[in-house]
């Protein structure tokens, strides 16, 4: 939650409920993932839209998120018997600021599009256009600290920067260059070891697979180690896809290729957009639920959308 002296501002968001597909309105299954329900996200006015990253407490109260257009937004939810989002509660929004507290203004650098919470409490945002990451001690604070970035990082295409971030229990970082070729069908990621400190960081190299034109915007650590990614498609003749897969903790090594295990790929009629940000939480039961929202791109044709998953043992 914001501390005090922090400025949020009231947001009426309205919600209707997600069908996982209209078409076939009984349908749970999707891959490995079993659909638990979702949300219909909007606002008025210029301010919403643009979710590249999210954070959902622990208990599934609410959730934070990290537009490219420059704010924090938390969404706190009426939950249905089984925990679900039912609905918004309340919605504020606060300004992404830069080192002296001050709203970043201009675009190329003010496009943020991963969130992760680090094991200090602090906040990591990544930025593309101008590459980098830093730290802020709660939403809506300075930005506090810019870790060091790996080598090659800020010569990353400018609208195809590290979207997926995903961070350890123990700190540790692994990032998935959006567009940043470094060889034929590979795109870079880079593994940092040794936890989140300004000092000393070593990052080595691995690669993503481009596979069929996805492209990956957000990363998260299962409790295993394992690491799961989410991946985005478009053309303008066969509209949006989106896709989940799996690595091994295993398998994240210095200097990989890395190959990941597709659990779940989806495209219309199933409910679909600009996939883009990806989060997980133990539910009460054990079981691990995905949360998946899109950004629309403030775009009158897109739509915000909040899904969440079961993922399947």
């Amino acid at each position: 939650m914001p501390g005090r002296g922090l400025r949020a501002e009231p947001l009426q968001v309205r919600s209707a409920a997600l069908e996982l597909n209209p078409e076939q309105p009984g349908q749970v299954q999707l891959g490995r993932l079993q659909y638990l329900g979702g949300l219909i996200l909007a606002a008025e006015g210029d301010v919403f839209g643009g979710y590249s990253g999210i954070v959902v407490d622990a208990d599934g109260a609410g959730l934070w998120a990290i537009s490219d257009i420059g704010h924090w937004l938390r969404l706190d939810f009426t939950r249905d018997a089984a925990g679900l989002p039912a609905g918004i509660a309340a919605a504020r929004h606060l300004p992404l600021n830069d080192a002296q507290g001050r709203p970043i203004e201009r675009k190329s650098l003010k496009d943020a599009e991963a969130l992760r919470r680090l094991p200090d409490g602090s906040w990591l945002v990544s930025f593309e256009r101008a590459h980098r990451l830093w730290t802020y001690a709660e939403p809506g604070a300075a930005a506090g600290f810019a870790l060091p970035v790996p080598p090659g990082f800020e010569t990353q295409p400018d609208n195809g920067g590290a979207e997926a971030v995903a961070v350890w229990p123990n700190g540790d970082l692994l990032l998935f260059s959006e567009e940043k070729e470094v060889a034929s069908g590979h795109t870079a990621a880079w593994l940092r070891r040794g936890g989140a400190g300004v000092q000393g960081d070593v990052w080595s190299d691995l690669s993503w697979p481009a596979r069929d034109g996805f492209k990956p915007t957000d990363a998260v650590a299962l409790p295993n180690d394992d690491v799961l990614v989410l991946e985005r498609f478009f053309t303008p003749l066969s509209g949006p896809k989106a896709r989940i897969s799996r690595l091994a903790a295993t398998s994240i090594r210095p200097g990989a290729a890395l190959q990941p295990e597709t659990l779940a790929e989806w495209a219309r009629p199933v409910s679909v957009d600009n996939m883009e940000a990806l989060d997980m939480r133990r539910a009460e039961d054990g079981s691990l639920w995905l949360y998946v929202m899109s950004d629309d791109n403030q775009n009158r044709l897109q739509r915000t959308l909040l899904m969440v998953f079961r993922l399947e043992p």
